[in-house]
């Protein structure tokens, strides 16, 4: 918890037209656990789509996350099989990088790639796959844009270091 406060203040500070009165707490999936819980300011946009996925993104889309539970017969062992699905349209196929990385303490891997998407835009993408349990794999996926300012890039890398698992019963 102190973590996720000093987070808050960090993310606060970061933007300064953001005060802690224009962020806000997101839960997803809202009656299930284990869930994510994520920081946002205000001005980001939040939505479910059609597969469960949460979407998160800056206003001018920019920065833009995709948070996902995703079940797994063998999540330990299927990690690169599942970034290799997400990042199928890398520009240098499987991904650029590949690092231990954790959220709320799960462990798992970040990988980073170049991905070029269907108009031909390429963005820089970080996804960070990480076994909850023996049954499902938490995902946490983030696009930023070429044109994205330094300040966006601060308050996206914010966002992500404050997204945690909420654990299930």
């Amino acid at each position: 918890m102190r973590t996720f406060l000093k987070l808050l203040v960090l993310l606060a500070a970061a933007v300064p037209a953001v005060a802690p009165a224009q962020l806000r707490e997101i839960f997803h999936p809202k009656a299930d656990l284990p869930a994510f819980r994520c920081l946002v300011p205000d001005s980001w946009s939040s939505s479910v789509d059609a597969a469960g996925n949460l979407l998160l993104a800056n206003r001018s889309h920019t920065a833009n996350f995709s948070l996902s539970l995703v079940p797994g017969a063998k999540p330990r062992e299927s990690l690169d099989e599942l970034a290799k699905a997400l990042l199928e349209s890398a520009v240098h196929p499987p991904w650029d990088s590949r690092e231990p990385a954790e959220i709320s303490g799960y462990r798992g891997f970040k990988y980073t790639a170049r991905v070029r998407h269907t108009n031909g835009v390429e963005v820089r993408a970080e996804v960070v796959l990480v076994a909850i349990d023996d049954k499902q794999i938490a995902a946490c996926s983030m696009l930023l844009a070429e044109r994205l300012s330094a300040a966006g890039e601060s308050t996206a890398r914010l966002v992500q270091a404050a997204i945690h698992l909420v654990p299930g019963p």
